[in-house]
């Protein structure tokens, strides 16, 4: 195993761990909202967390054979648009319950 390789290819379990994390917590609030009797909220916060965990845990192919094509990019963009939809889900939640409290 080529030891100039690890740092990369922890940098990339950590971002992918950080877009399954934050998918996981989608889930979570999509759940809550469903328990909360808010339907609506509910379903479009699970697909949005179902599609954060599809794009967090689908891996694009990276190129690691030399030292300068290692390069975590598509992960960072994968992970920003999982907190992204992560985000959405945590703020349907809380419009939709200060808009009922």
């Amino acid at each position: 195993m080529d030891a100039r390789r690890g740092p990369v290819d922890r940098t990339s379990l950590s971002w992918q761990r950080t877009a399954a994390h934050s998918a996981l917590v989608a889930l979570v609030a999509a759940a809550t909202a469903l328990q909360l009797g808010e339907p609506l909220v509910g379903i479009i916060a699970a697909a949005l967390a179902m599609a954060a965990l599809l794009i967090g845990a689908t891996t694009p192919r990276v190129r690691r054979s030399t030292a300068e094509h290692r390069d975590p990019w598509a992960l960072m963009v994968r992970t920003l648009l999982v907190l992204l939809a992560s985000s959405v889900v945590a703020l349907m939640l809380i419009a939709s319950v200060a808009l009922d409290g």
